[in-house]
């Protein structure tokens, strides 16, 4: 459950510190085919109101269009993203990625950062150059060359393979883009829990425009981390089950050893029902100590594990290419282990009910006699 916990935690994460942040507002038909003509004219004064409000930690306005990277070697399509360098740091942690080079810096003009994967595909390195072609706003096909400045490597492996930065006051002159719009903004709220409240608030402020949140953004890891729920539910189910059967031949055994003494207990006179509390209060207390034991193993694994990481870096391409991290950090809040106490104890007392009920049952003449 932690493993597999820790993974879609670590995933929803990378997708909204790393790709979308938790909001994104852009032009409604944007989306459909990234056309440079869907945007937001009056961006700066739209990121001003957002900025006001106390749940936002940061924001930042892109601009954001499909496009042709070409190298002597072979072309490939790519997503560039022109961003403020400063602004997109404070909604984005791509930066820490980088694994050669840098993310811009004091660079000169035309500079791009670009992922491993598009690195490997187009033959390039820091300092290697790429000719894009751009569509202008108004039309027209254009040329440039950038420099390669950085590349970075995510947990996402599409991602690295189709987005590419570069410095937002390069494409605006390249492309005739206005200088108070942008394509979309990107929000970063300081707490996941308000998406749905500020998503709402945003779409009754800007009706023109289409708010969406992380989950409509990365339907896939939405997808996946249901997926990853609904199968540690089952594990957990069938854990239960066969705890369920372990308390009913634990306590049935007990219960057929100790039937002389059941049956004395019966004989002067103690009545059926607490033979049967004491059945089952002896049933809830082995499974509360085996509990007990087992939380404070599982707690102090968890919290190692937490701290260390599980390397799956063997599986590497495999992971990425699902979004996942080679490095698992397990986690599970308070909330399951309350659960799954309250869990065991019901199933304890299911599965005790059988030993409970078999031992009021029996006969106390025989009982004594062993038969």
């Amino acid at each position: 459950m932690a493993f597999m916990n820790g993974m879609t935690q670590q995933q929803i994460y990378s997708a909204i510190h790393t790709e979308t942040g938790h909001i994104q507002i852009n032009a409604k038909g944007f989306l459909l085919n990234y056309d440079i003509l869907h945007l937001i004219p009056n961006a700066d004064s739209i990121e001003g109101v957002i900025e006001k409000n106390d749940e936002v930690a940061a924001v930042s306005p892109r601009i954001q269009m499909t496009a042709m990277a070409s190298t002597a070697g072979t072309s490939t399509g790519v997503m560039i993203n022109a961003v403020d360098v400063k602004k997109q740091k404070a909604v984005s942690d791509l930066y820490q990625s980088v694994v050669r080079g840098t993310y811009f810096g004091d660079e000169k003009t035309n500079s791009i950062v670009i992922g491993q994967q598009l690195a490997d595909k187009l033959h390039v390195n820091v300092h290697s150059r790429i000719v894009m072609t751009l569509q202008t706003v108004e039309g027209d096909i254009t040329y440039a060359a950038f420099t390669v400045v950085g590349i970075f490597r995510t947990h996402n492996s599409d991602f690295d393979k189709q987005q590419v930065f570069v410095q937002k006051k390069d494409l605006q002159q390249l492309i005739n883009f206005p200088p108070h719009a942008a394509s979309l903004i990107t929000i970063l709220l300081k707490k996941t829990e308000d998406t749905k409240k500020l998503k709402e608030k945003f779409e009754s402020e800007f009706p023109s425009l289409q708010v969406q949140g992380w989950e409509k953004l990365s339907p896939m890891i939405q997808v996946m981390s249901s997926t990853v729920d609904q199968m540690a539910l089952i594990f957990v189910g069938i854990i239960l089950i066969a705890l369920a059967f372990g308390i009913i031949n634990t306590m049935l055994m007990a219960v057929l050893d100790r039937t002389r003494e059941i049956g004395m207990l019966l004989c002067i006179g103690m009545k059926p029902s607490k033979v049967f509390r004491m059945v089952m209060l002896e049933t809830v207390f082995m499974s509360l100590t085996g509990a007990a034991c087992g939380l404070l193993l599982s707690i102090g694994t968890i919290k190692y594990f937490h701290h260390s990481g599980i390397d799956l870096s063997k599986l590497g391409e495999g992971a990425n290419a699902l979004g996942y991290s080679t490095m698992v950090y397990p986690a599970l809040g308070l909330g399951f282990y309350v659960e799954l106490v309250i869990l065991v104890i019901v199933i304890a007392m299911i599965g005790g009910l059988f030993p409970a009920l078999r031992a009021i049952r029996m006969n106390p003449a025989e009982a004594v006699r062993g038969e």
